[in-house]
Formats: structure tokens, C-alpha cells, sequence
């Protein structure tokens, strides 16, 4: 159900109140998904993985709100796709392994991004299609200095990509894009000496692109056309994280974080944009084993230095409200507990 957030007149409104009734419906979604998957050991150091899947998405909506002026608006969708994916293997020594991998991805709609038509009208945007992409991946992964080393390099083109059209008053509207193309790199290495110090780095760099031009927000008008090669907004061009702790198994631990982010687009024409950040944390724990429980009590403090910062962005905000500040310090603690059987 959805209500006006007012009462009144709209010359003379309350704000900040539940009003009128203004959609009133029922929404369903299922989905089954059977896979099948394999796995071959072509020789000693080769071996070939392969998999299928067939994804069937289902969306039902059924209109309650039927008035003068406002017709019904029920409607369902199916979505459905075969998606493979192959990966080949090679591993040179028990240290060092090469991989190669292809797949296909399909990203449905959720309701969420159904909920609002670009246009305006009622009902949900069945318009909206899914996303099907082709990913590429080849990387290594060795055991390095006590540690293992993972490093991967890959490709993401995707066409219909599901994006914001309008972010306008709380309301938010999605369309498809044309085709989009992603390349990135990452590098990670992880390392736990005998005594349970951890080490964790990580590295990613990505390039994320609109292939080809297109209007934003609909309609067009013939100043917002965006061009091709445009950065795709909300999605950082360069991440980094570092963690080093005492990690045992079991009794006190403790560690420090770091994370820093690029500057990320706000919008498709990437006119704005909000800055990149560094930024630090400390945990502790406690951890104890009795039998088959296990109990843990943890804390951290998160933005360590009060650095202030903008935590996210609202993508294509009509207003011009595109970035949200990140909290300040703040702090975490809880408890914990299992039973394995």
C-alpha cells in the first residue's frame, strides 16, 4: 500500500503525515532455478569444470486500487535464460595454479525497481527487462611468502543493464541502459603465521563504461544525452583494504582495518561526483570452545579518526541531493553462540 505524506489541500498541506490512499496491491515473485554441474580431470595438472543453469523469474501483481481516472493496473511478467559458465584449470606445481573462466549472467528486475514507471502512470513497470551479461576471467592463485596470493584480470559486457532513471521525491524509477562493459583487476594476498597473526591486502581497479550513448532520464530532450564511455555512477573506479590481527581460534584476538575508495559518479553525465575516502578500524574479541558450543564476544570501532566523508550516493537525484555523509565514529559490540551437533 502507498499513501500521500500529507493531508489537506496541496496548496495548504500537513507534511509528514499518512494521507490518502493512493495504491493498493497484492505482489508475488517466484523463481526456480535447476542447475547441473561437473567436473573433469582431464590430466594431472589439467582440469575442466562446466555447469548449466536455467533461471525462470515470475512476477504477479494484482491491482486493488481500481478508482475513477485509475484503471487496473494488474499485470505479471515471466523472465527465463540458460546460463553456462566453463572454467579450465592448470596446475603446474601443488603451489601454483592458472585458471581460465567464461559464464553468463542474468539479472532480473526486484520489485523494488519494478514498483514506479518512468512515465509517471500507474501500475508496475513491467518494461523493464533483465540484464544478461558475458564475463571473461584469467588469473593465478600461489602460495607466496608464507601465504597465498590470488591475482585476476576480467571482463563484464552487459547489455539492458537495469540503472536509475529519476530519483525524485523519494520516488525512485529504472530503465534499461544499452550496452555497458566492464574491466577490471584484482590482487589479493592473505597470511596466518603459526602463532595466528593475519595479514589480509587487497587491491581492485575497475573500469566501468556505457558503451554507447543514451538519454538520462527519459525523455529525451537534447541536453541529456549522455556519451559513450561515460563512468557508470556508483561504482568506485579503485578499492583498497588492510587488516592485521591476533586471530587464534579460540581466547582474545584483536586487529586494525584500513579501507580507502576513489571518487565515485553521482549521475550518468558524471557532472558530480563525490570524493574518495580513507578510512580506519579497531576490533577486539573473545572467543571460548566448551564442548559443542562455542561463544564469542566481539566490539570494534569503525571511522576511527572521526573523519568525515560522504558514505554513499543517491544515483541521479532530481533534486540535487546526490550525496549522504557516512557516520562519524561509531562503535559495535555483541555476543554470540553455536551448538554444533
Amino acid at each position: 500500500r502507498g499513501y500521500e505524506n500529507y493531508t489537506g489541500s496541496v496548496a495548504n498541506p500537513v507534511l509528514g503525515v499518512r494521507g490518502r490512499l493512493r495504491r493498493d496491491e497484492i505482489n508475488k515473485v517466484h523463481n526456480v532455478d535447476p542447475y547441473v554441474q561437473g567436473q573433469w580431470q582431464i590430466a594431472d595438472r589439467w582440469s575442466l569444470e562446466a555447469g548449466l543453469r536455467y533461471s525462470t523469474v515470475s512476477f504477479d501483481s494484482q491491482d486493488q486500487y481500481i478508482r475513477p481516472g485509475n484503471g487496473n493496473d494488474s499485470g505479471s511478467a515471466d523472465y527465463s535464460k540458460a546460463l553456462p559458465v566453463v572454467a579450465l584449470r592448470f596446475s603446474p606445481t601443488q603451489d601454483l595454479s592458472f585458471y581460465g573462466t567464461w559464464g553468463r549472467g542474468y539479472e532480473t528486475p526486484t520489485l523494488n525497481e519494478l514498483s514506479y514507471r518512468p512515465d509517471g502512470s500507474s501500475g508496475l513497470n513491467f518494461a523493464l527487462q533483465p540484464s544478461v551479461n558475458d564475463s571473461v576471467e584469467i588469473g593465478a592463485k600461489a602460495k607466496l611468502a608464507g601465504g597465498l596470493l590470488t591475482a585476476a584480470l576480467f571482463q563484464t559486457r552487459t547489455s539492458d543493464e537495469i540503472v536509475t532513471n529519476s530519483n525524485v521525491g523519494g520516488r525512485s524509477t529504472f530503465r534499461n541502459a544499452p550496452d555497458t562493459k566492464r574491466d577490471g583487476f584484482e590482487l589479493a594476498w592473505q597470511h596466518e603465521s603459526a602463532s595466528h597473526w593475519r595479514t589480509q591486502v587487497a587491491y581492485t581497479w575497475l573500469r566501468a563504461r556505457y558503451s554507447d550513448s543514451f538519454c538520462s532520464p527519459l525523455p529525451c530532450t537534447g541536453s541529456n544525452t549522455v556519451p559513450a564511455g561515460s563512468e557508470i555512477p556508483g561504482v568506485a573506479p579503485q578499492a583498497f583494504f588492510a587488516s592485521y590481527g591476533y586471530v587464534p581460534p579460540e581466547g582474545w584476538r584483536a586487529g586494525v582495518e584500513a579501507r580507502a575508495v576513489a571518487r565515485i559518479q553521482a549521475n550518468d553525465m558524471n557532472t558530480v561526483s563525490a570524493p574518495g575516502y580513507a578510512v580506519a578500524a579497531i576490533y577486539a574479541g573473545y572467543v571460548l570452545k566448551w564442548d559443542h558450543w562455542e561463544f564469542n564476544a566481539f566490539a570494534r570501532i569503525d571511522n576511527l579518526f572521526d573523519k568525515q566523508y560522504i558514505g554513499s550516493v543517491i544515483v541521479n537525484e532530481g533534486n540535487g541531493r546526490y550525496i549522504e555523509p557516512a557516520p562519524g565514529r561509531n562503535w559495535t559490540a555483541g555476543l554470540g553462540a553455536a551448538y554444533r551437533f
